[in-house]
This record gives structure tokens, C-alpha cells and sequence, in this order.
């Protein structure tokens, strides 16, 4: 006896779309084909006019954050509810380093938070912002025993930034242990200086928040972290890419190595107009939200295949947050609430909109994330003995995203407006109904602890 079965749907992979019945045993995909061909299942779902794919990997998100000021309203519980909303079935959340503790004090925090209040699969990056012998140490065991991506900054001095010199060992540990690194790549000397030139000059408002950042902060610290990659082998990826003008970079690099790009769904969506608003301060993050010319040429990237895995960046601050320094950016809390909708706003302007096929679809939010992050094949593939981890889209339905519809803990939604094409109506984690004709009816399951392997590169 199975435990369920799909049929009549149109199942996708990064390769290939295939009308199949799919059937489930014991949280793994048993079997492809004809479901007259299959024992008979517990569950028969009939997707018929929708896409099966594998469930979306968010390996960027930000949950239960901790800042100097503000905490994030979300919990392991509530963001997690919000992911499997979107689609989502597994997240890799970061470690940040409180003050005195080591990157193994941060994990170890971080994963009894997250034990037992997942609703979706998850993971952890380790982060590291101190240039010591003890910390690498730590790093190196994380590295080995399930954790095989390190977070790196080069920008915010002081907390999250590594120095330069840290930054080079740790690139090359990451080489040595096989595993690989996410950079968060602005040059932090530009930006300082830009920063105390705004505030010298009263210039703090939302829209100077943007002008502190040109695209060059973002250019100038990604050729320096090519460099050591170039003297390392150690593969990198460039977290939330904001500016198109990285194609001269990506287009030579890429092809002798291992460097991968990551975009995020608000820089696809929004240009640098929104900081002008009344509520321009919701939308600081950064990099910031830049030009449409920007926007543009992100795309062409995305569709160039410059680009590898589309993420969220999610922080879950409120706009109450937001506002208490509204007109003074250096103190807004950065960050976008954005895990519940990254999967059906890139499905409705990419897809629906003939920018990126279907299977490209799949690739930048599952599969390439599932090798990068090396979870492959258990998960970001639909093929026998996978995980069943399993999101059904209706394509059909059409309409304007709404606040008031999110499921996550904030006030707003940088997306607000927005026509949606597509329904997330099922998700499902290892065969467990999370989602169910798009609303949340499993409150007993817990997703579990991934474990890693080092990337497929």
C-alpha cells in the first residue's frame, strides 16, 4: 500500500516536464509512470492542469534574527509556516556570532532554537567575523560534520565583516574541506566613507541609503574575492546580487571557476523609486533595490544563465521597526520580508511572463540549490528514492498579492500590489501535507535537521 498518489500533473524537473502519476511510500518518491501501474495508495491527489515540482530550497533566509536594536518578529515556527506558504520545503538559515561567542556557540544556539519548530526542513551556515586560530578551528569541524558552507562578509565593520586576511584563510580552508562559501560582497571602505559624507551632509534619508551603496561597492569587493578564489580553487557564491554590471566579472570568471551568483526576487521587481515613497524606509536592505536599468539587465542574467539559485534574503522585520529611524538609514533594520512570496513572484514574472521556462524555474529554486548546497539527490529532483518533498502550483489563478493574505509576522510586504499569476495549493514535506489546498492543516509534523554533503559544483 502507498501512502499517496499524484496523478494526471505535469511533473518537472531542471531537465525535463513530464505528464506522470507520481506515488509516494514512507517520505520518499517510490515511483514515475502510470498510477494503474502502482499498488493502490492511502491518498489519490488529482493534479490535473497544475505543475509537480520538487519543492523549493531556500538557501538564504534570515529567521528569529537578533540585532543590536531589533529582533525579527518571526520564530522558527511562524517563518516556517510562511515558507511552506510559498512553496518552500527546506531553508538554510545563517548563525550569526552574538557578542563573545564562537562560531560553534552560534550554531549550537542557533540549532536549539530551530529544534523542534520547523514545520519544513532545514540547515544552518556557519559565520565567522574574526580573523583567530580558535574560531577557524571551529569552522573546520562545522565544515566537516554536516555543515559544508561558510557565510563571509566584507562589509560591517565591526560585527559581521571579516577582515581580508580572514577571509583568504577561510577560502582556503574551504577549498581543503571541500565545501564552499556564500559572500555577502561590498566594499566596506567605499561605503564608510559614503555613509559619514550622507551624514556630514544631512543626506539620510531612505533614497541616500541607496546612493551610499553604488553598484561600484558591489564590483570592487567581488573582484577581490575572485582574486583569492583565483589562488584557492575555493568555490564562492555571490549572495543577493544587485547590480547587472557583474556581467563582465561572471562572463569571464565562470567558465575556469568556481564562481556562482545568486539574485534575490526584490531586486527582479523593484527599482530604487520605492525609497522615495512615503514608506520608503520598509524597503532598506542591502545592497540596496537599485535602477530600473539595473533591474533589466539582472534579468538578462537570469536568463543568460549567468545566474545560479534565486533566493529570498527574508528578515521578518515590522514597519513600526522600520520607521523608528526613518529618516536617518544608517540606523533602519536592514532587510526584506520576502519567504512566503519569493517562489510565486519569480513563477509569475519569469514564467508566466516567458522570461525563464518552467525547468529553469525548478533549477534556480531547487535543484542547482540542492547541489550548491549538497543536499542532491535527496532533495531538488523529483525521481525514485528522493525525498518526497513536493510542491503543487495551479498556474491559473490570477490576482493582486495582498497583505492582508501573508502568513508571515510583519505589517507589510515589499511585493504589495503585485499580480500574482499561480497558486501554491499544495506543499509537501518527506510525503507530509504541510500546505493542503492552500491552507496550513498540519500542525503535529516537524521537519528535520539536514545534515550536508559537500556541493556538486
Amino acid at each position: 500500500m502507498l501512502d499517496l498518489i499524484i496523478k494526471n500533473g505535469l511533473v518537472v524537473n531542471a531537465d525535463k516536464t513530464e505528464k506522470l502519476d507520481l506515488a509516494v511510500k514512507a517520505g520518499k518518491i517510490a515511483a514515475l509512470g502510470c498510477c494503474a501501474s502502482f499498488s493502490q495508495a492511502e491518498r489519490v491527489i488529482d493534479a490535473d492542469g497544475m505543475y509537480i515540482l520538487p519543492g523549493m530550497i531556500d538557501s538564504h533566509a534570515h529567521i528569529a534574527s537578533t540585532g543590536v536594536e531589533f529582533d525579527s518578529l518571526d520564530d522558527y515556527y511562524s517563518g516556517t509556516i510562511a515558507a511552506a506558504y510559498g512553496g518552500t520545503t527546506t531553508i538554510v538559515d545563517f548563525s550569526f556570532l552574538k557578542q563573545g561567542e564562537t562560531p560553534l556557540d552560534a550554531l549550537e544556539r542557533k540549532l536549539s532554537e530551530a529544534n523542534g519548530q520547523c514545520v519544513i526542513d532545514y540547515s544552518f551556515h556557519p559565520c565567522i567575523n574574526k580573523a583567530d586560530p580558535e574560531h577557524y578551528a571551529q569552522i573546520r569541524s562545522i565544515l566537516r560534520n554536516g555543515f559544508p558552507s561558510v557565510k563571509l562578509f566584507t562589509v560591517y565593520r565591526g560585527s559581521l565583516m571579516l577582515e581580508k586576511a580572514g577571509v583568504y584563510e577561510m577560502l582556503k580552508m574551504v577549498a581543503e574541506e571541500n565545501g564552499i562559501a556564500l559572500v555577502h560582497a561590498e566594499c566596506a571602505d567605499m561605503i564608510e566613507y559614503n555613509i559619514a559624507q550622507a551624514i556630514a551632509n544631512g543626506k539620510t534619508m531612505p533614497w541616500d541609503h541607496a546612493k551610499a551603496r553604488p553598484p561600484i561597492t558591489e564590483i570592487e569587493a567581488m573582484y577581490g574575492v575572485v582574486s583569492m578564489v583565483e589562488r584557492t580553487n575555493a568555490p564562492v557564491i555571490f549572495a543577493h546580487l544587485a547590480t547587472g554590471q557583474a556581467r563582465a566579472l561572471l562572463e569571464k570568471y565562470r567558465a575556469q571557476l568556481p564562481v556562482f551568483a545568486e539574485v534575490c526576487p526584490h531586486y527582479l521587481t523593484l527599482t530604487e523609486e520605492c525609497y522615495q515613497q512615503e514608506d520608503g524606509y520598509n524597503f532598506v536592505c542591502s545592497p540596496p533595490i537599485r535602477s530600473k536599468e539595473e533591474q533589466d539587465a539582472l534579468w538578462t542574467l537570469v536568463e543568460d544563465g549567468l545566474v545560479d539559485i534565486i533566493n529570498s534574503d527574508h528578515t521578518d522585520f515590522s514597519s513600526l521597526q522600520k520607521a523608528v529611524h526613518k529618516a536617518y538609514f544608517p540606523n533602519i533594520p536592514n532587510g526584506l520580508p520576502t519567504i512566503e512570496d519569493r517562489g510565486l513572484v519569480l513563477f509569475s514574472e519569469g514564467v508566466q511572463k516567458g522570461r525563464i521556462s518552467i525547468n529553469r524555474f525548478v533549477d534556480l529554486t531547487a535543484t542547482k540549490t540542492a547541489k550548491l548546497m549538497g543536499m542532491y539527490p535527496q532533495k531538488g529532483v523529483i525521481q525514485p528514492g528522493s525525498d518526497a518533498d513536493l510542491v503543487v502550483i495551479d498556474p491559473k489563478p490570477q490576482k493582486v498579492r495582498l497583505v492582508s493574505e501573508h502568513h508571515m509576522k510583519t505589517d507589510f510586504s515589499p511585493f504589495a500590489g503585485i499580480e500574482l499569476s499561480g497558486k501554491v495549493v499544495h506543499t509537501i514535506v518527506r510525503g507530509c501535507f504541510i500546505i493542503e489546498n492552500g491552507a496550513f492543516t498540519n500542525t503535529n509534523f516537524r521537519g528535520s535537521l539536514v545534515k550536508r554533503t559537500s556541493p556538486i559544483l
